[in-house]
Order: C-alpha cells, then sequence, then structure tokens
C-alpha cells in the first residue's frame, strides 16, 4: 500500500443559505479501503458525496485526489473516480 493517502478532505464545510449541511468534515481514505459513510437522514451524507464528486462546490475546505485540489473543480472536470448507476446507487471507485 502506497504511504500517500488517496483521497484527503480537510474542513469541508457547505452551506445553502443560511443552513449550514456540512460542518468541518475531514477523512483520509488509502488505496484499496472500502468504507462507508453512515448517518441518519438529514446528517448531510449526500451533500459529502455531491462536494466530493464536483457537483456542489463546497463553502470551504480542501479535497484531493493524491495531490490534485479537487474541491471547486466542475463535475465535468472531474476525475472519473466515482460513478451513478442507473439505480442511483453510488459506487466509488477509488483504484
Amino acid at each position: 500500500m502506497s504511504a500517500q493517502p488517496l483521497l484527503t478532505v480537510e474542513g469541508l464545510s457547505m452551506r445553502f443559505g443560511g443552513l449550514l449541511a456540512v460542518n468541518n468534515v475531514g477523512l483520509t481514505l488509502n488505496q484499496g479501503e472500502i468504507v462507508s459513510l453512515i448517518g441518519p437522514n438529514g446528517a448531510g451524507k449526500t451533500t459529502i458525496f455531491n462536494c466530493l464528486t464536483g457537483f456542489y462546490r463546497p463553502t470551504s475546505g480542501a479535497i484531493r485526489l493524491r495531490e490534485r485540489q479537487l474541491a471547486g473543480c466542475p463535475a465535468r472536470r472531474s476525475p472519473g473516480w466515482a460513478w451513478c448507476a442507473p439505480s442511483s446507487t453510488c459506487v466509488c471507485s477509488a483504484k
């Protein structure tokens, strides 16, 4: 396994007007890891995923794939590491 994290998220926050949907999220994912994001309805899981894939531009924070900065990168320019199947099941392929 490489010493460099595959995906790093630091201080990720997302606001929708006055609503703070995601507050200061941080995580590190290494190659080959299988992880899940769990929580109750309205906890911000989908918002985090939408920030990671470029669908939303986070209010603040850093998202890096290896050392490439992704936060603020439009979804059409994302590196293609995530996709949604027609059944709306989201799959991450972190290889």
